[in-house]
């Protein structure tokens, strides 16, 4: 069984997948309860059904079953069942739970989720540590990338218990039991040998909607052919063509002046093959003599770089894969891609007190979109959507001088403040706006300071207002776009 370490993913290669959530019988300890949750593109259950419990009648779409639990010699175990054909389109996560009651998983005894195929063949095993606070815990999800699924070791803890898990997705309060629910025994365990036995597979059900696309491998995470780096070096005026190792994906392209650099040393690079190629301009009073962008973001095969320097430089292009992590949080100097893996999400945004430097992060989504997530002009942190597409990735681009250090920190949508009666805030800022939507008198300091609505991956829709007034805002997610002061009054 290939153990797994927390927030590693594997591929899911062979449906329908067993999933067994166990642990160490061992007498006084607390009760653990199993669950599938099912979320859409937005990390949230779409109906009370979503959530998949022992005592419950499976999906309604029949693609994920609870099969009971049972003692299996020293452990205690219980079993889950996804389908992967038979998941509705508009699932994109499906998360696995455990519940505790009457104390907390600190004194639950070898823990662990594993996942096998639906023939016995084992896939992946993570085993939980670092969870003695908590009472409900995201164990780990499968998920869908590019027309496959993968599975993530999570780890996530609530010290909240099963209504923090529900608040974070959506879920009715009291949805999720406190204490484990009594269901069917697991009538696919085999008694004597305490081996499970293979589970046939079943008709699929109908999809709701039309056939996903075609899989589209994921840049830079496995499956493909290794490939080294390929280094441009010049010095001084040039010209370089930059070819793309492996057409039809991005790169990291990291540039960086050499030899002694001083206050006068300039290094600056544009595309002159008059091709469209989003943020691949780069110069030192906006990102500094060194740093990082995403190359070939519509997956081109070259492009045509004019160099302005009085410096020697190097250009270096990776493989999309080597892009650093977000997960949770970052941080670091300088202009630099990360790479992010999760559902749509607020980021906070916070840099240096460099009184001279901007700060922008971005986006950058896996059909070549761009898109702005906040604009940190001051060291006061602000906030902007994390958009992420339908395969549950996207790039983070973070532009700034080389001296100018940043921290990012990803936090659920719950965490947006409700406009009720008024709000207001400095800088870029999502907020959620209830019920039927609301007229709100809009001021802020700043000669423009634009509202957009929020699409369900986060991505900009509608812009609703740039100038003070009042208008009327929609229900959902709203993301002001401000540098300034800014509030927001509801008229009755």
């Amino acid at each position: 069984m290939p153990n797994i370490e927390r927030g590693a993913n594997t591929p899911l290669t062979r449906g329908p997948f067993r999933i067994t959530v166990a642990r160490t019988a061992r007498p006084g300890t607390p009760a653990v309860a199993a669950a599938a949750i099912l979320l859409d593109a937005v990390g949230r259950v779409r109906d009370d059904a979503d959530v998949v419990l022992a005592a419950g009648p499976g999906h309604p779409s029949g693609a994920v079953r609870h099969l009971g639990g049972a003692r299996e010699g020293g452990l205690l175990v219980q079993r889950l069942e996804v389908d992967p054909d038979g998941v509705e389109p508009s699932v994109q996560r499906i998360l696995i739970a455990a519940l505790t009651a009457a104390g907390t998983f600190g004194a639950v005894d070898g823990l662990y989720v594993e996942v096998t195929a639906g023939d016995g063949t084992p896939m992946a095993r993570y085993e939980v540590t670092g969870a003695e606070m908590d009472t409900a815990l995201v164990l780990g999800e499968c998920y869908r990338r590019d027309g496959a699924w993968r599975f993530r070791a999570v780890g996530q803890g609530y010290t909240g218990g099963p209504d923090a898990l529900a608040a974070d997705h959506g879920i009715r309060p009291r949805a999720l039991p406190a204490a484990p629910v009594a269901g069917p025994p697991m009538t696919e365990v085999d008694k004597e040998d305490e081996v499970p036995a293979p589970v046939a597979a079943r008709t699929p059900a109908p999809a709701a909607a039309g056939p996903l696309p075609a899989p589209r491998r994921d840049p830079g995470r496995g499956g493909g052919r290794p490939w080294a780096d390929v280094v441009h070096e010049g010095d001084g005026d040039g010209e370089v063509t930059v070819v793309n190792p492996e057409p039809g994906q991005p790169a990291i392209l990291e540039y960086e002046a050499l030899g002694p650099t001083d206050r006068d040393t300039w290094f600056t690079a544009n595309r002159i093959d008059g091709r469209e190629e989003p943020l691949l301009v780069f110069h030192r009073g906006r990102h500094g003599l060194r740093g990082q962008l995403l190359a070939f973001g519509m997956g081109g095969s070259e492009f045509r770089l004019g160099i302005d320097a009085n410096c020697g430089w190097r250009l270096r292009l990776r493989p999309a894969g080597t892009a650093r992590a977000l997960a949770t949080g970052a941080s670091g100097r300088g202009t630099t891609v990360l790479r992010y893996d999760g559902p749509p999400a607020l980021l906070r945004v916070e840099r240096g007190r460099d009184k001279n430097a901007s700060l922008e992060v971005f986006t950058l989504q896996e059909d070549g979109g761009c898109h702005i997530v906040a604009n940190a002009d001051s060291h006061h942190p602000v906030t902007g959507p994390l958009a992420v597409g339908p395969g549950g990735w996207c790039h983070v681009l973070v532009e700034t001088s080389d001296t100018v250090a940043w921290k990012l920190e990803t936090m659920p949508l719950h965490t947006a403040p409700v406009l009720e009666r008024k709000l207001s805030g400095r800088g870029a800022q999502v907020v959620l706006v209830r019920g039927k939507g609301a007229t709100a008198d809009v001021r802020h300091d700043r000669f423009i300071t634009p509202l957009f609505s929020l699409g369900p991956y986060l991505l900009p829709g509608e812009r609703l207002c740039t100038e003070q007034g009042v208008h009327d805002l929609p229900p959902g997610l709203v993301t002001v776009r401000a540098t300034g002061k800014w509030s927001l009054r509801v008229r009755d």
